[in-house]
């Protein structure tokens, strides 16, 4: 299972790193505020258990919500780990991206310490994302593999080799 989750992240967390920089150059080169939203790594967390889940199913895993269960921990730790950093990075360079700002949940205001900026808000928020990111990645995971499953099933039942119309 190790192998073939460390596998299956590759990409994601490789989408996820390329999304944060980009946002953060879009914001540091003052981007409209209705585009930086776009490139956030909270979309992926929608998106990557569908991805997920079909590798698993794909696999045979015996266990296969244990296994997307882990994946999606283990992605959604790497990823808030890596906007962890950047919400450090805000403090130590007094970002002014409104994201960062001490009144959106941020790092960056008037009276926030080495420790709140650097420790104590980022990993509140890191432990916030990655709750929702599990919880939200193992309904969407789950309704992907049972969509997955049923289609298995009816493909079984119903060939479609079967009933296809030649035309000479």
């Amino acid at each position: 299972m190790v192998g073939q989750s460390n596998s299956m992240m590759k990409m994601p967390l490789i989408l996820a790193a390329a999304i944060i920089i980009i946002r953060i150059v879009l914001e540091q080169l003052g981007s409209p505020q209705t585009i930086n939203p776009i490139f956030g790594v909270a979309w992926l967390y929608f998106l990557v258990p569908i991805y997920f889940a079909l590798e698993i199913k794909k696999s045979g895993s015996d266990t296969p919500y244990k296994s997307l269960f882990a994946t999606l921990g283990f992605f959604a730790i790497y990823t808030r780990l890596m906007v962890f950093v950047t919400y450090m990075l805000a403090w130590w360079l007094q970002w002014p991206a409104p994201r960062f700002s001490l009144d959106q949940g941020g790092v960056v205001g008037e009276g926030v310490s080495a420790l709140q900026g650097l420790l104590i808000i980022p990993l509140r928020n890191a432990v916030i994302w990655i709750i929702f990111a599990v919880i939200i990645g193992m309904l969407i995971g789950w309704i992907t593999m049972v969509i997955k499953s049923s289609r298995n099933k009816a493909g079984a039942y119903f060939p479609s080799h079967q009933y296809a119309v030649h035309c000479n």
